[in-house]
């Protein structure tokens, strides 16, 4: 069960919400105890003097400034008592921002607050700062220490992270490294390569695919040695060789990720289905399926020709007669062919010479 770390209110104008702090993130790391292995009992640390090496009681130990090499001014606590920030138990907010201004760079400690009492007006200003997109800044006090903080909404709670002041980030001109930095040349080449390695290797940022893996094998050695089981090494991994020619180093990298991708199932079944061979045999199937549901015309035209000739030979004549037109008619249909059938071609007699 989380506890809070810092009870108080958000205030600003005529307004305060109570709220409680939790730690929004809790650092995990393995940590282990100096032992003496004649007895493995624990290793204490005391207070001595650096120049006899005799152990100093707190009463004789006071706070100094070193001001020069091995130069000390001394300040009494009570001197410090009228500098100590007030702890007001509250986080005056002081104005609203865009996230965007923010650098990153000033972001330090994340803390869930959490409404203390009521929750009407804590949800109250969550909405309205996700509706307006703005970021509170303000200040508070926390253990006799002043911290600028920025609350931000995020699907209706507020979360809070701790800003460092503007003359503790460390200035890159303070860098021999980055100097001139802006001087070096790249080529048109080696920019559109760089650039296909980034947009090759670009997905959507999921936190739980990163893990501290020293830490889970560490634990994993000592849950083995707990429970007296024999544990074997992983296989050191190798040394990434130097990068000497960063073109060469760019296009083996792409054409790695361009590889790695179209391993992937889903992309296979797209090529599958994109492919010539994939196409053509999609059209021939197509066709097929046409083909099974539309009768031909030709076939159309021959039941047609066929209910005509049954039609024709049901009715009846009377025997040894037969009027003008029907013989008519009869030449007439002689003359015709069946379909699909050409009628012969009669020559015409060659004229003899005289």
């Amino acid at each position: 069960m989380a506890r809070p770390v810092w009870t108080g209110t958000i205030s600003f104008g005529l307004v305060a919400i109570p709220v409680k702090m939790f730690h929004a993130v809790r650092r995990r790391s393995v940590s282990f105890n100096q032992l003496d292995e004649r007895n493995m009992a624990r290793i204490r640390y005391r207070k001595v003097n650096a120049e006899t090496g005799e152990e100093v009681s707190d009463d004789h130990i006071v706070k100094g400034f070193e001001f020069s090499k091995g130069q000390y001014v001394v300040v009494d606590q009570d001197e410090l008592e009228p500098f100590m920030p007030v702890a007001t138990k509250s986080i005056d907010l002081e104005e609203f921002v865009d996230l965007g201004e923010i650098d990153p760079i000033y972001f330090d400690t994340a803390y869930h607050l959490a409404p203390n009492g009521s929750a009407k007006p804590y949800a109250l200003l969550a909405r309205a700062m996700e509706a307006s997109g703005k970021v509170a800044i303000g200040r508070f006090v926390m253990r006799n220490k002043q911290y600028a903080a920025a609350i931000r909404a995020e699907e209706g709670r507020l979360v809070m992270s701790s800003l460092a002041y503007a003359d503790e980030v460390v200035d890159p001109a303070d860098i021999d490294e980055l100097q001139g930095i802006d001087d070096v040349e790249v080529t048109r080449k080696e920019m559109v390569m760089a650039e296909s390695l980034v947009e090759s290797l670009s997905a959507d940022f999921e936190p739980d695919k990163y893990h501290d893996e020293y830490r889970d094998q560490v634990l994993a050695l000592i849950d083995k040695k707990v429970a007296g089981e024999e544990f074997e090494a992983p296989a050191a991994t190798a040394e990434k060789p130097n990068v000497i020619d960063i073109m060469a180093a760019l296009e083996a990298s792409v054409s790695a990720a361009k590889e790695a991708r179209g391993r992937h199932p889903a992309r296979q079944s797209d090529q599958r289905s994109t492919s010539p061979s994939g196409k053509t045999a999609a059209k021939k199937l197509s066709a097929k399926r046409v083909t099974a549901a539309k009768p031909t015309k030709r076939a159309a035209g021959n039941g047609a020709a066929k209910k005509a000739a049954d039609k024709t030979s049901s009715r009846k004549t009377s025997p040894g007669k037969t009027s003008p037109g029907k013989k008519a008619a009869g030449k007439k249909a002689a003359g015709k062919t069946a379909p699909g059938k050409r009628a012969p071609v009669k020559k015409a007699p060659a004229k003899k010479s005289a």
